[in-house]
């Protein structure tokens, strides 16, 4: 069977048509969940309006949420393939 070449058009920029994105790994999102608990733990809410004090409270929701959520993955990715190996 013959081989087809392809000829690109000799105009054809290829990196007109690239996309680039930029992965972010789990410990990413962890760590950068981590310092906004820290950043707003030590705040005192006593002192605060109320708006800010609905800001910290969100802040610590969301973090949390986010650490829960990796280590669910993680937990479901680890102990899924060990209960498939028995």
């Amino acid at each position: 069977m013959k081989e087809e070449k392809i000829v690109m058009d000799e105009g054809y920029d290829s990196t007109e048509d690239s996309v680039e994105f930029e992965t972010t790994s789990r410990t990413e999102y962890i760590s950068s969940a981590y310092y906004a608990i820290a950043a707003v733990s030590e705040l005192d809410t006593e002192l605060m309006p109320d708006e800010d004090r609905k800001r910290k409270r969100n802040i610590l929701r969301k973090s949390l949420r986010i650490i829960d959520n990796i280590i669910s993955e993680l937990d479901a990715e680890l102990f899924d393939e060990f209960d498939e190996e028995e």
